[in-house]
């Protein structure tokens, strides 16, 4: 009996130690986590860091946020300070301010993309590929200089920064139906060629290629094949020697091609009528 009774109480003592351990061991995490906490609230903000391929400045966006170096952490209101540079900066798609430990502000961003610009009056409109207005000006060899393509919209009414031109009259048809063309033109290939887009008319769209290459497309049947099409035209238009051209396509597989040399004097005007609709349509 002395023996069960000396060996419960060692192991009382054993649970008691440990006990104590885990009760000190807690209280010492209970303790740092107090003067982190403490550290946290009082700590200011002691460097900026931006993620993201932007044109604005590091130091622009810190001042456009609001947020400035040594200001506590704690009061850092992350998603006023992007409402903010959503509001300040124009070119900005999205923005995400994120607190970084100890005391760093990162800013992760995604610009919007200049791709479009529309005529006006007198007053220029560039927009963005999801044809948000972005920016007003007169310069249009500056937005040329920038690879944009000018647009032309059906009954355009107005264009006001930071929202989608209004047009068409208020017909919600016409402006859906125009806007899935525009996208079209935008994930294709052409894009990058393109300088000029008519869409006033969606059943004899107009558009210019590398500047001096002029296209009636017609309608938008058999867009894709129609703009393949294009493309190999003008670029064996270009090996030719063409300065530019005209090209009339009525469908894929009818359309004629009127291209033109430069010269010092005057321009030398060749008319071919090809029948083909892939790379080999302009034939020697």
């Amino acid at each position: 009996m002395r023996k069960d009774g000396t060996g419960r109480r060692f192991r009382e003592i054993i649970l008691s130690k440990q006990f104590f351990i885990v009760l000190t061991a807690l209280m010492c995490l209970l303790t740092l986590l107090c003067l982190v906490l403490v550290f946290l609230r009082f700590i200011g903000i002691g460097s900026f860091e931006v993620k993201g391929d932007t044109g604005y400045t590091q130091g622009e966006l810190i001042s456009k946020s609001g947020l400035r170096r040594g200001d506590l952490m704690s009061a850092v209101d992350t998603k006023k300070a992007e409402k903010k540079l959503l509001a300040e900066c124009p070119y900005l798609k999205s923005v995400n301010v994120k607190k970084k430990f100890p005391n760093k502000i990162c800013f992760e961003v995604e610009e919007r993309v200049l791709g479009w610009y529309l005529r006006q009056g007198d007053d220029l409109y560039a927009l963005d590929y999801d044809m948000t207005v972005l920016l007003e000006t007169y310069d249009e060899q500056s937005l040329i200089d920038r690879g944009l393509t000018e647009l032309v919209l059906p009954e355009l009414e107005s264009a006001i920064c930071n929202d989608i031109p209004r047009f068409g009259h208020g017909d919600d048809h016409l402006v859906e139906q125009t806007l899935t063309i525009i996208d079209v033109f935008r994930n294709h290939e052409v894009k990058s060629r393109l300088t000029y887009l008519d869409l006033s008319n969606r059943f004899e769209i107009k558009l210019t290629v590398d500047s001096t290459f002029e296209v009636n497309i017609g309608d938008m049947s058999d867009i894709d094949t129609k703009l393949i099409t294009v493309m190999s035209t003008v670029d064996r238009g270009k090996e030719k020697g063409y300065a530019g051209g005209e090209l009339n396509m009525i469908s894929p597989t009818a359309f004629s091609f009127d291209g033109y040399f430069e010269a010092e004097d005057d321009a030398e005007t060749v008319t071919e009528t090809p029948q083909k609709s892939d790379s080999d349509a302009i034939e020697e």
